[in-house]
């Protein structure tokens, strides 16, 4: 304990190498085999939830979306996302069209940009092959940080698939940014985790390209940081020891400061991105659009949609609290909190994609995979099959009733 009477980061950070160490010694190692079979339960979740997805759309109300399984992973914002990729970003002063555009961050439609140009590729299959190889990359570095964390493979794995059937999960199919954020998201807290802090620094930047939720990697780099960064300037330590967290420290943001200066620089407004935010009915307002949902379920009774997206909101704020239970770097925690507070403060007319936005927040499923970890193998492969089967419906349903993903 630090003599704040708070863990000590470093002491935290010894004991999840000293897990991942017993775990080599055990043959759990987190090196290559364990995270491979997270990738692989990953994989086999998707093509449950697209079989689904094939399953329910040519019948009842999802009839009346009249998507193909095509169709369906390249509509709502994956339209959005396909145009910027061939044809950048457009602006004409006073055309709301073009200023809402640029809600839509460049790192995922640049990553589809770099490989559509290949011969028989395409922009369609471009985007699926950069969300699939996100999907994957996550799911990789998933079960590896949940290897270093609790040293057990049940665990670490349970993690994985529960993130891969969270709701909202249908998009790590289709063309969205969410894989690819996330894939950046873990593998840049693993490098906090292992110190590693210009990789970090790296992957944090590349994240403020892709979605304004980088803000919880910024700010778990800054916890990460600071107390090395506070710790060498009373020892008088040379500067050796201390300029890789100040370099990720100043490091970190540019991504997402970038695009920000670039989207003022675009609409001539300093407070550009938050104009563009409100252009397309989004942005931060502090959770007033949750609960004056919640009011007027408590008030007028709920519809099945909204009561549903209110479950899920309720779930998400359970789990974030049980989290903090569970021992691990104080960024961590600051990672996952930043991630489901802005989820929810996030409106007012994006209620029905709060599930997605809360999907970066994939160490929430840590408190219920360890209480699951003790079931048989034959009960837990059946149950994740029924919550893909769930996830995938949920997302359907919303769609079905005007609310995109």
């Amino acid at each position: 304990m630090s003599r704040s009477g708070h863990p000590d980061i470093h002491a935290t950070v010894r004991e999840i190498r000293l897990i991942s160490a017993a775990a080599v010694k055990h043959g759990t190692s987190p090196g290559f085999r364990l995270p491979l079979y997270g990738a692989l339960i990953f994989a086999g979740i998707r093509v449950l939830s697209l079989a689904t997805a094939a399953l329910l759309l040519p019948r009842g109300k999802f009839q009346e979306l009249h998507y193909s399984l095509q169709h369906l992973m390249r509509s709502w914002d994956g339209g959005y996302y396909l145009a910027i990729a061939v044809h950048g970003y457009s602006y004409e002063p006073g055309n709301i069209r073009y200023e809402a555009i640029l809600a839509w961050f460049p790192g995922y439609p640049a990553a589809v940009h770099a490989i559509a140009w290949i011969p028989g590729v395409g922009p369609l299959r471009a985007g699926l092959g950069v969300t699939i190889a996100a999907g994957l990359a996550a799911a990789w570095g998933l079960t590896r940080l949940g290897m270093m964390l609790t040293g057990d493979r049940r665990v670490s794995l349970l993690m994985t698939a529960l993130w891969a059937v969270a709701p909202g999960s249908l998009v790590l199919s289709m063309l969205y940014s969410e894989a690819l954020f996330c894939a950046l998201a873990i593998w840049s807290l693993i490098a906090l985790v292992e110190q590693r802090w210009l990789t970090a620094a790296g992957l944090t930047i590349l994240a403020g390209t892709v979605r304004s939720s980088a803000l919880a990697l910024i700010a778990a780099v800054t916890v990460a940081a600071l107390p090395s960064l506070i710790r060498a300037a009373r020892a008088r330590q040379h500067v050796a020891a201390w300029w890789r967290p100040a370099a990720a420290l100043l490091l970190a943001p540019l991504g997402l400061l970038g695009y920000w200066g670039y989207v003022a620089r675009a609409v001539h407004r300093p407070g550009g991105w938050f104009l563009v935010e409100k252009n397309v009915d989004n942005g931060f307002d502090w959770g007033h659009g949750t609960m004056l949902a919640l009011k007027d379920a408590i008030i007028n009774g709920p519809t099945a949609s909204k009561a549903l997206i209110l479950l899920v909101i309720a779930a998400a704020a359970t789990l974030a609290a049980r989290s903090l239970t569970e021992h691990m770097p104080v960024f961590l925690h600051v990672y996952t909190l930043v991630i489901v507070l802005t989820a929810i403060a996030t409106g007012p007319h994006f209620l029905g994609s709060k599930p997605r936005f809360l999907l970066p927040a994939m160490l929430l499923g840590l408190p219920l995979a360890r209480m699951l970890a003790p079931a048989r193998t034959w009960v837990l492969v059946p149950l994740i099959a029924m919550f893909a089967a769930a996830s995938t419906w949920f997302s359907l349903y919303l769609m079905s009733v005007g609310w995109p993903p």
